[in-house]
């Protein structure tokens, strides 16, 4: 995954270029079938067809398919809307225009819990506005979902990065445990070993594995949010990769690495975890209006807690400040030598957020 800025080379739109994905949806009984065509109005570039029937699996010699196999995700997804509306694509310039632009424009045709996945993309949204692209080897999606509450809006995508990191580390384990890995056990999340970056960010020994992207709209007395995820698993370049820190883990047990499924984590397993986590905790956060029952485990999975950060301020003044939390409204809390309390924002003028932040102190 390679996100590129000002002075980066951003791929080149092909006017004529068109794209295909194929649409499955979940069965209340939990199966899965054919959907569609789905009326994708806002992206005419991109033609929607009913995915394969379940019983006659993927045609191999159809080239415009996605490898993700939707059966085996199906599987192992357990949500009540979350995910279980599928697209699927070879390549498309971004899953994350394709679900957020037909949902601003065309209400009703994409339901709430619609996922987009692509094995490759052209041009995907990162920060800012930053072009995004993506080879094959990644796990690359987008999400729709619905959030009633603007006060915990920006919430979600914390929820989301730790659905990600939650994923990363169940698979991780299954993975190792079904290869058989010396007193591993499912649920330790020390395969992996992932966290959260503030905001958005996922690493791994840190290397940065994924980001995690969300953006919203107001609609009909809520807000339709798509949320974007993208997870390196197979590639060692420009980072590492999830299923390398696996591979690196058996061999220092003396396992087999190499022609065994069930030694790789698979996009379908990361996908469908995904999912079961992240519906469940947007739960709890609908519920409560609050993001309290959260927090705790969301500072377990992040890096920051007690980082010392240095603000400048008036181009000359450098200000030392200790991480200690998040605030209310979703930005860090920090405290000075003295203990005095500051909500730290980053100022929108850096990729890396913590070279860009401002203080604003809040009430004893």
């Amino acid at each position: 995954m390679t996100e590129s800025g000002e002075g980066g080379a951003d791929v080149p739109a092909d006017d004529a270029a068109t794209w295909t994905v194929r649409a499955w949806r979940q069965t209340e009984e939990g199966a899965f079938a054919p959907w569609g065509p789905v009326p994708l109005d806002a992206t005419p570039e991109v033609t929607s067809i009913p995915g394969d029937h379940p019983s006659r699996g993927r045609d191999d010699a159809d080239d415009d398919a996605s490898t993700f196999d939707a059966s085996a995700y199906y599987s192992r997804l357990r949500t009540r809307r979350d995910g279980r509306a599928l697209l699927t694509a070879r390549e498309l310039p971004s899953t994350q225009c394709l679900i957020g632009d037909n949902a601003a424009t065309s209400p009703g045709s994409l339901p709430p819990g619609a996922v987009c996945v692509a094995d490759a993309q052209a041009s995907g949204k990162g920060r800012g506005g930053n072009a995004w692209t993506s080879p094959p080897g990644c796990l690359m999606f987008s999400l729709l979902t619905r959030h009633r509450e603007g006060r915990t809006l920006p919430f979600v995508q914390y929820v989301a990065t730790m659905a990600a990191v939650d994923a990363i580390q169940e698979s991780a384990d299954d993975a190792l445990v079904a290869a058989g890995a010396k007193g591993h056990r499912r649920g330790t999340g020390s395969a992996v070993d992932a966290k959260i970056k503030w905001p958005n960010d996922l690493y791994s020994g840190g290397l940065k594995i994924g980001g995690v992207l969300c953006t919203s709209t107001y609609s009909d007395g809520g807000f339709d949010v798509v949320v974007g995820v993208g997870i390196n698993l197979d590639n060692a370049e420009p980072t590492t990769c999830v299923n390398d820190i696996v591979r690196n883990r058996l061999e220092r047990d003396g396992l087999p690495v190499d022609g065994a499924v069930q030694t790789r984590v698979s996009r379908e397993r990361l996908l469908a975890g995904f999912m079961n986590r992240f519906e469940a905790m947007c739960a709890v956060l609908d519920a409560d209006d609050s993001f309290d029952a959260l927090e705790g485990a969301y500072l377990r999975q992040w890096l920051h807690t007690d980082q010392e950060v240095t603000l400048e301020e008036d181009g000359v003044r450098k200000v030392k400040l200790v991480v200690k939390g998040i605030t209310g409204t979703g930005y860090l809390l920090a405290t000075d030598s003295r203990g005095t309390r500051y909500e730290l924002h980053p100022d929108g003028n850096s990729l890396d957020f913590f070279k860009g932040l401002v203080r604003k102190k809040l009430p004893d």
